[in-house]
């Protein structure tokens, strides 16, 4: 029977053990990086400048050299980089490139990997190859997948052809109930026209209390179309948003239409708002009113200095003193009025931030 001194003896040798099996596998990685990297090296050093030289529509009057195995993924990195560097003919001449090369069968396999990046890498390959035949796929992970799937895929398939796709990207990207709206912005920026004339064409409609079931899934398609047409920054007309902006919206639908509210109508329709019973609204009508107002609202936003809500009182300071043709000393005495000392000592904080004189 082992004793508890044995029993430890053992433990600590195999500890010990699994320690130097550790330190052995770091230096093991640590060896093939750095036999690894003279060969990387000299993979870009041969390729990048061919790319380049494809790039600008340089003849080549040499066939291009056959890819090893092991230089294909490298190679459709390398060539993705490429491709998100430039717009134009340049991109179309990389397209019939990654064709010629055969980069679509080494897409085709990763957009089928259970790895998340390579999927991802996959359908942004499919999508820069211009490849026809990978839409019926394309179209599957859309209607399928969930946030940023539904986003690759929409990208690949706008790339492919944005006038056949762009009504069933809008639509799968305003039912999608968690999207990552910042990757929108960048990776659909490219399409914001098409996209836009899409979603201006199938406007919200305000959630209707009858039935609650259709008013859940009606709640979600409006808050997605308005996130989304603030990711694309399309200037939405006042009568699209106006029922969105009724006081008896939700919360959530409130604030994302006044982050889209523009224009002489948008100012009134938002400042209706700057009394209402949440602070994140009237934190959100005084920042918009910063961007959209005038000096008619300068008043109005004086007052919202002196808000409880120190969120609110920030936002406010910060839009006096946004508003133009203002100069500071009569933003401070205007707010000066207010005889609230918190509301003066934020607006003098802000304008000691800004460096305002």
């Amino acid at each position: 029977m082992t004793t508890p001194v044995e029993a430890a003896h053992w433990l600590a040798w195999a500890t010990l053990a699994l320690v130097g099996l550790i330190v052995l596998s770091l230096l093991v990685l640590r060896w093939l990086k750095w036999r690894e990297e003279p060969r990387k090296a000299a993979f870009q050093a041969h390729w990048r400048p061919l790319l380049m030289r494809w790039m600008v529509g340089e003849d080549l009057s040499s066939p291009l050299p056959r890819l090893a195995a092991r230089e294909r993924r490298p190679f459709l990195q390398l060539w993705l980089r490429c491709q998100l560097s430039v717009q134009g003919p340049a991109r179309d001449r990389l397209a019939r490139l990654g064709l010629d090369m055969g980069l679509q069968t080494l897409a085709l396999a990763q957009m089928r990997s259970s790895h998340y990046a390579e999927r991802m890498t996959g359908m942004l390959a499919l999508g820069f190859l211009q490849d026809a035949a990978a839409t019926p796929l394309l179209q599957q992970r859309l209607a399928d997948g969930n946030n940023h799937t539904v986003i690759f895929a929409s990208h690949a398939l706008l790339e492919i052809d944005h006038g056949a796709h762009a009504h069933a990207v809008a639509q799968a990207l305003v039912s999608e109930p968690a999207l990552d709206f910042s990757l929108v912005s960048v990776l659909l920026k490219p399409w914001r026209q098409p996209l836009g004339c899409v979603l201006l064409h199938m406007p919200p409609q305000a959630p209707s209390a009858n039935a609650r079931a259709a008013a859940d899934v009606s709640h979600l398609h409006t808050l997605n179309w308005l996130r989304l047409a603030r990711a694309l920054q399309l200037q939405v007309p006042h009568a699209v948003l106006a029922p969105l902006l009724h006081q008896s919206q939700d919360i959530d639908t409130l604030i994302n239409a006044i982050r889209l509210s523009q224009g002489e109508c948008g100012t009134d329709a938002v400042s209706a708002h700057a009394r209402h019973t949440d602070w994140r609204v009237r934190a959100q009508v005084a920042n918009a009113l910063g961007f959209i107002g005038s000096a008619r609202d300068m008043p109005l936003l004086a007052s919202l200095t002196a808000d409880a809500q120190w969120w609110v009182r920030h936002r406010a300071a910060q839009a006096l003193l946004r508003i133009p043709h203002q100069r500071v000393q009569e933003v401070l005495a205007l707010v000066a009025g207010t005889q609230d000392r918190y509301a003066i000592e934020m607006v003098q904080a802000e304008v000691a931030r800004t460096g305002r004189a």
